[in-house]
């Protein structure tokens, strides 16, 4: 009787492991994300607070708080558009591109570090 209960419990385990998919945003390296920057078109995310995005951001990189960023569906409709995303550390990212992927977009990456980006931020050459 003990090993039944052992076994259906492990097995019931392994179902919910089955149905329930994880999915997560693509990660990128800083050269990756300034590469997918020169697709057009495309859009750049700084899904940190209002306040830390007046403090600095990447250039062209528009702010949408992550806990808002369901809100881009009224202005970015096409979902296979390239959404390159950034916060402080990647985590606040990572939320978001999980909420945009579960809209249904499909060219999600994260680009994790907000200090590590802007250092490697390419510069038109005037």
């Amino acid at each position: 009787m003990k090993h039944t209960l052992q076994y259906t419990l492990l097995m019931a385990a392994l179902n919910l492991t089955v149905m329930v998919p994880i999915t997560y945003a693509q990660n990128v390296s800083v050269q990756q994300f300034w590469q997918l920057q020169q697709q057009q078109p495309h859009v750049i995310i700084d899904v940190r607070t209002p306040n830390e995005f007046s403090q600095g951001h990447l250039t062209s990189a528009i702010n949408i708080p992550y806990q808002n960023i369901v809100t881009i569906v009224t202005a970015y409709k096409d979902k296979d558009q390239p959404i390159l995303l950034y916060c402080k550390s990647g985590q606040r990212a990572e939320i978001a591109a999980t909420t945009l992927q579960e809209l249904g977009y499909t060219a999600v990456y994260n680009g994790r570090n907000y200090q590590e980006l802007n250092a490697a931020q390419p510069y038109p050459i005037p």
